[in-house]
């Protein structure tokens, strides 16, 4: 076989292999980042639809309502954003790619459920406490997957050898990272039972607890670093 038809010779596997890693942007947009778009809209649409159904019956109760409603919101519409820049920049649809971004739609689909019992808990007609306290530990675990898999995804972009990014980017994006996973570990450790049933004082309560703390304190830990107010451009 003469060279020049040597070189055109590509085996399947050789092939298939190329179209598994080229670039998102040299085709239509995956479709894991289509549905992953209508996932996280669905989780905010369902939380303000339970708040519609199932209103409540004082004013305290329409604060909590509110309150609970808006830290839900703010925690999904802050990952989705980061979510959506990271994608635009992360091209290459590998299987570790795949498998975290089902992990973080199952804990984006799971929020608005725990987040409805929640709410529930201070209605006229209460839950169990005992359902109360495990939604509210399931609530801090499922944060914390969510913030993990965002460091995850925040790491791989401060790779230095894909070149994903610029190089100024890298230390702040490992910085941005390491935000994630502080925040991830807070709400995994606030999903203790005992972080549920104290207030600060170490007082056993049903009202203010050490676990919203936490929870707060972790939001504001993963919101607070500079580098994800920022625009993530390829390198």
């Amino acid at each position: 076989m003469p060279a020049a038809e040597r070189v055109n010779v590509i085996s399947p596997a050789s092939d298939a292999q190329r179209i598994l890693e080229k670039p998102a942007e040299e085709g239509p947009k995956p479709r894991i980042e289509s549905l992953s778009d209508l996932v996280f809209g669905l989780a905010l649409a369902i939380g303000a639809i339970a708040l519609v159904n199932n209103p409540p019956t004082t004013a305290s109760g329409m604060y909590r309502d509110i309150a609970i409603f808006g830290f839900s919101f703010i925690v999904i519409i802050s990952i989705w954003i980061r979510y959506t820049r990271i994608m635009s920049v992360l091209p290459i649809e590998t299987r570790l790619t795949l498998l975290l971004n089902s992990l973080l739609l199952f804990t984006v689909t799971l929020e608005p459920y725990i987040y409805n019992i929640l709410r529930l808990g201070g209605a006229s007609s209460p839950i169990p406490v005992s359902l109360f306290e495990s939604a509210s530990s399931l609530f801090g675990i499922d944060l914390g997957a969510m913030m993990f898999v965002m460091g995850v995804f925040t790491l791989a972009l401060a790779d230095e050898e894909k070149h994903l990014v610029p190089g100024r980017l890298i230390s702040q994006l490992r910085s941005e990272a390491a935000s994630w996973f502080i925040a991830s570990a807070v709400f995994l450790v606030s999903a203790i039972p005992l972080f549920g049933r104290m207030d600060l004082s170490g007082v056993v309560t049903s009202g203010f607890t050490i676990r919203q703390v936490m929870w707060i304190v972790a939001l504001i830990v993963a919101l607070a670093s500079p580098a994800a107010r920022k625009n993530i451009r390829p390198a």
